[in-house]
Formats: C-alpha cells, structure tokens, sequence
C-alpha cells in the first residue's frame, strides 16, 4: 500500500464526485502554473514545482477512473493482516506431557478455533467445578434465544469475517486484473494514453516557463521526449497548448468509464454469489464454516435466500458503488454487531438473522 493519499494531494474527502474531483484538480494545477510565475523562483523550486504537478496529475489518474479508484480505495481500507508465520513448539520429551501444549503464534494463533471450555473436578469425585475467569461478562440479549445456541463470540466471529473479507478482497482484484481487458480490447492502450498525454502536458508546460537559455534547452529535450512517447502510444494532437492536452487527457478519461462501471457489477454480483447461496442452503460462509457458526432467523429456522441476500447485498452494493464512503459505510453496518447486545450488525436487523455457535 503507497504512503500518498491521492485525496489529500488534490484536497478533496474521500466521498467527493468526480466532477468535484475534476475541479480539484484543474484548481491544484492552475495554482501551481501560477506560482511558476512569481518573481524569483529559483529552480528547486521550479522542479519542485513540477513534481508537485506530476503527483497531482497521478492522483487524478487513478480517481478519474471509477475502475482504478474503486481498486485504490479498497487498497486504503483494507484491513492489516497479522504478521508472523512462525510456529513455535514446546516439547521436552518424545509427546506431549502436561502442561506442554503446542504453542502457536502469528496467524495461526489467531485463525485456530478457540478450544472448547473444560470443567475442573472436585476432589476424588470428580464434579465439575467452573473455573474463575476475569473476562467480562458480555450483556444479556433482548431476543430469546433458540434451544440449543448461544451467540457467537466478538473475536471468533470477527476471525470468520476477516476471511470472507480476504476472499472477497481476491476476487475483487481478480475481477479488475481479467474484466477490463475482456470488456474493452483498448482500455489498457487508452490508459497509457492518457499517461503519455500528462507527460506530454506536463513537458509542455515545463517548456513554456523555461526562462534562461539552459533551462530551454533541457525542457524542449524533455519535450521531443514526451512528445515522441506520446505518439508512439497513438495521441493524436501531440503539438496542442496545455489546455488543450488537458481537455484531451478528460476525453480519454471518459472513454473507459463504463468498463469501470461493468467492472463494478460483476464485483458486486461475484461477490453475492460467494456469500448468499452457501448461506441459504447451509447457514454458513465458508469463513463461518471454520468457525463452527451459524447464521439463523430469530426464530431459530435456517436463513433461506431472502434473508441471505438481504443480510448480504446492501453492505455489498454501499462497498461497489461508493466508492471509499461505501466501503466505511459497509463495513460499519458489519461492525454495529460487535456493539449490539444481540450481536446483530444493521444487515442483521434488516434481515432478522443472528449468528450463533452450537451451546458446549
């Protein structure tokens, strides 16, 4: 993940329009040409200057993009995955003696099922006795609970999340890395079209402020470059003024943005089609299946699809279709559940569902 914040370098929040973006940018780069015009600019501040401009013209590159933004602001809410792969083992003879348990770390640790509670015997007759625990009590649900469940832990329930997260994550990037390309033949010519057009403007700018005779001579250098680059990549237009490369950087934008459209479907539909029907037929995700949950009616009845696509499709479509927002947006419906007495994330009030672990 890049350390640069592509909204903050075009000083717009991260739910902002594209036309908002749009104007953004034109104003950050207006600004910067201007300042190329102050008296006594000297010339680290004038490189400076352009550096500033080409980090502005990637940032509208990539938000410009309803494909790439959408990709850009799931690399900036992505969780952070525990680190450490090491398993350490704890072993003073030829098996396990008492007290000697195997002892995980990293993910491992934080992916093995909690073990089930065990009760300490009393004495020679070996009554169960209920160990003390510090953990805090968790509050007492407003729903009636079926026979039989109890429901399911934060943190376990959390683990199971997290791996559906990463699954959906996947097939996210496999969809953005495939479908482009399938969809439109040209899209990846007319990104680097666009690419070569910022340079171009960029040189060209460059080359317009030159004052001193050196200064000329390194930016027209720069120029033919930029200029040769260009129209290898097929721009058309390539002696045009700023402005004018400009508004053909804009129509070149617009050109793929239905594939970043369509692209965003097909994420949305993939990903339903991971999370509904497996949860239909047997209450669970896969995420869930490793964590011995369950999702179920308040009533205690299996979900079925209605309320499988209802817990799942509107923190899915905030996440496609708001880009950065609706991925907070999501996300929090999901996260209300670990601060709901029932445990009930704001899809599952919507869908009247619980989620639950088979009683010890």
């Amino acid at each position: 993940m890049t350390d640069e914040n592509y909204y903050e370098e075009l000083g717009v929040a991260p739910g902002a329009s594209r036309d908002e973006i749009r104007d953004a940018h034109r104003q950050r780069v207006a600004d910067l040409e201007a300042a190329r015009e102050r008296k006594g600019v000297s010339d680290s501040q004038l490189q400076a200057n352009r550096d500033e401009v080409a980090r502005v013209r990637a940032a509208w590159n990539v938000l410009s993009d309803p494909f790439q933004r959408t990709r850009y602001d799931a690399e900036l809410d992505a969780p952070e995955t525990a680190s450490g792969d090491d398993v350490e083992l704890v072993d003073d003879g030829d098996g396990p003696q008492a007290g000697g348990e195997t002892q995980l770390t990293g993910w491992r640790k934080l992916l093995t099922p909690p073990p089930k509670p065990t009760a300490a015997t009393n004495g020679a007759n070996g009554s169960a006795k209920a160990s003390p625990s510090n953990k805090r009590p968790r509050p007492e649900p407003t729903v009636v609970l079926p026979a039989g469940v109890r429901l399911a832990e934060p943190r376990v329930r959390g683990m199971a999340l997290l791996f559906d997260i990463s699954i959906l994550i996947v097939v996210f990037f496999g969809v953005s890395l495939v479908l482009p390309g399938l969809l439109q033949s040209d899209y990846k010519d007319i990104q680097d079209k666009i690419s070569k057009v910022n340079n171009l403007h960029d040189s060209r700018q460059s080359l317009d402020d030159a004052k001193s005779a050196s200064d000329k001579k390194s930016a027209q250098k720069d120029f033919d470059k930029a200029q040769k680059e260009a129209q290898k990549a097929g721009v058309t237009n390539t002696d045009g003024t700023p402005k004018q490369l400009q508004q053909q950087a804009d129509k070149l934008s617009d050109k793929i943005k239905t594939t970043g459209y369509v692209t965003s479907g097909v994420t949305l539909v993939l990903g339903l089609a991971y999370l509904v029907p497996i949860t239909a037929r047997k209450g669970y995700t896969l995420g869930m299946r490793g964590r011995r949950l369950r999702v179920v009616r308040v009533d205690g009845s299996p979900p079925g699809w209605y309320a499988s696509f209802t817990r799942f499709a509107l923190p899915l479509i905030f996440a496609v279709a708001l880009p950065s927002f609706g991925v907070v947006l999501g996300l929090g419906m999901v996260a209300w559940g670990y601060f709901d007495k029932n445990g009930q994330g704001i899809h599952d009030k919507l869908a009247r569902t619980l989620v639950v672990t088979a009683a010890a």
